[in-house]
């Protein structure tokens, strides 16, 4: 797809042997980057992984685009994101 060169650090479950919400599939990204969890932020479009990575101590939003959940924070966009650096 031409993307690999955006990213430094990826966590590819077939790769790692594991599934969200173990958490070895989020900290293999933040591992690879040498950040502490505090550091990175978490997005998903599934509320209960970001719910998982917000208790790892990742920040973390829910991508909602139809209505916003109220257990985790979410974003309508990933424009949104933007807003967060």
């Amino acid at each position: 797809m031409g993307i690999g060169q955006f990213f430094e650090a990826y966590a590819i479950s077939a790769e790692l042997g594991c599934r969200k919400p173990d958490p070895r599939m989020y900290h293999h990204a933040s591992t690879a980057l040498n950040l502490a969890p505090a550091q990175c932020l978490f997005v998903d479009d599934d509320p209960s992984l970001v719910a998982a990575a917000i208790r790892l101590g990742y920040a973390g939003r829910a991508v909602c685009r139809g209505s916003a959940t109220s257990d985790v924070p979410s974003i309508a966009s990933l424009t949104e994101l933007l807003d967060l650096f």
